[in-house]
């Protein structure tokens, strides 16, 4: 496709109904659910799915836990890092380094090994000389820091958790993942929810939304914690396209300010010399207290970028409060990426 006909294009407009919520200490926001009806809950997914509309009724405050440790870098010892190329299952994986399938899956945490992606890096476990497994060495965990939570319940008497993960490391981290727990004033465990950043990797000192689903939350919950469950080193980009760029954004209210719809606008341009697939952009948006009261993930057309193609995006939102800024992040995959060679030592690091 040239270029040329990406550009004529008709935006991609993608409504999007914002969940508000009301303040609480500048930490975290909740919202009591209505009166409850007989209306059955609707499976919703994070991205590419219309948010359901929230309520504005607030009757009690949750005391927001304290913090997660921010990780410290310690030394460990290098694994091997094996990456999957085109036809590779693991059973000759597990052959060539001499340990089981069972091992590599353990090591992996892969409950399905048929789904397995180019591109993808897994540790092989070493050996030792009576040929045991040694224990799996961990990577050096990265600073990452979890912000701006707001708790949103919604007319289908579930409730979003939605917030960001900053990058606190002066390198970038993938398989970031993040784990909320509601509890009672006595501290007992209500519900439990955990969601990958919608940004594959965090640039050094970046940082991604995440959204967590709680479909039967609690009525009511006097506190929560934050724990960041996984987030190492990029060591390479791998199958991800690091020339996207996101160009001449716009974002402001359609309608009255504070009321009615909001749009963000703005093109994707591919600015490097290779063809890019499943190209989407990630919108937040924040209010003046830096609370997330939106993320969305969007997929932008047409499939396959040219070198040099452009497409334009569109968001149209109906959020229930202000809006004070937003941020546009954008990524996708290779077209015809070849994964190097394993070489048994990690391919140096790359930033996106």
């Amino acid at each position: 496709m040239l270029p040329g006909i990406v550009e004529r294009w008709q935006p991609l407009t993608v409504v999007f109904l914002l969940l508000t919520s009301f303040a609480t200490g500048g930490c975290g926001r909740v919202l009591l659910p209505p009166t409850p009806t007989a209306v059955a809950g609707v499976p919703v997914t994070p991205t590419d799915t219309p948010w359901p509309t929230a309520t504005r009724r607030a009757t009690f405050t949750p005391v927001p836990a304290t913090p997660s440790d921010t990780p410290t870098a310690t030394m460990t010892p290098t694994p091997i890092i094996y990456v999957i190329a085109k036809g590779d299952t693991l059973i000759p994986i597990a052959r060539r380094f001499g340990v089981t399938v069972a091992q590599i899956q353990e090591a992996n945490g892969i409950s399905d090994p048929r789904r397995l992606r180019i591109g993808q890096e897994i540790i092989i476990p070493a050996q030792e000389g009576d040929g045991e497994p040694t224990a799996v060495p961990t990577p050096t965990p990265v600073a990452l820091q979890i912000q701006g939570l707001a708790f949103h319940y919604t007319t289908t008497e579930s409730m979003w958790c939605l917030g960001e993960v900053e990058n606190l490391s002066g390198q970038p981290a993938e398989e970031v993942q993040v784990e909320v727990s509601l509890h009672d004033q006595d501290g007992q465990l209500l519900a439990l929810g955990s969601a990958y950043t919608q940004v594959d990797i965090l640039a050094a000192d970046g940082r991604a939304p995440f959204a967590i689903l709680f479909p039967a939350p609690p009525s009511s919950f006097a506190q929560y914690q934050t724990r960041v469950l996984g987030g190492v080193p990029s060591t390479h980009l791998g199958p991800r396209y690091p020339d996207l760029v996101v160009l001449d954004t716009w974002a402001g209210w359609l309608d009255e300010p504070g009321a009615g719809n909001y749009q963000v606008r703005g093109e994707v341009h591919n600015v490097g010399q290779a063809q890019a697939e499943n190209v989407v952009v990630v919108v937040t948006l924040y209010d003046e207290e830096n609370h997330v009261v939106a993320a969305r993930t969007v997929d932008i057309p047409p499939r396959t970028f040219l070198a040099g193609a452009r497409a334009p995006f569109e968001v149209t939102m109906t959020p229930l409060g202000a809006v004070d800024r937003y941020d546009v992040q954008v990524q996708g995959w290779w077209v015809g990426y070849e994964p190097p060679l394993a070489t048994g030592t990690p391919t140096p690091a790359a930033t996106p």
